[in-house]
């Protein structure tokens, strides 16, 4: 089980310790609460608490390469797409959604490059 929308590092820990395998960093879109902070700003400390054996995802402001690479860079292990995606889908159709996620592989490409890592 991985438990979605953990912003604090306690929180993270609970949901371990309840049996979770990771989290998934996210404020639902800022849509629940306005005030709550990005998700990209909490990966770190909850990266850092948890350690390297807990799974942790972020989900929200994903919609460039160089989105993806920050969020890799601050801790998380992978990234959650949606609303580019679902955008891509409704002005193209599957195709538009194929586009959509080649553009975003081919930015991450350019941003690793031309951050010096050939690889992720």
């Amino acid at each position: 089980m991985i438990l979605k929308g953990i912003l604090h590092a306690d929180d993270a820990v609970r949901a371990m310790a309840s049996g979770a395998v990771g989290v998934v960093v996210s404020n639902h879109g800022g849509r629940v609460l306005d005030a709550a902070p990005a998700a990209l700003d909490r990966v770190a400390p909850i990266r850092e608490r948890l350690g390297d054996g807990a799974t942790v995802l972020m989900d929200g402001g994903i919609r460039r390469g160089s989105d993806v690479w920050t969020a890799l860079a601050r801790g998380a292990d992978s990234v959650m797409v949606g609303r580019p995606i679902a955008e891509a889908l409704a002005a193209g159709g599957p195709l538009g959604v194929a586009h959509a996620l080649k553009t975003l592989g081919e930015e991450y490409a350019v941003t690793i490059a031309l951050g010096g890592r050939p690889r992720p």
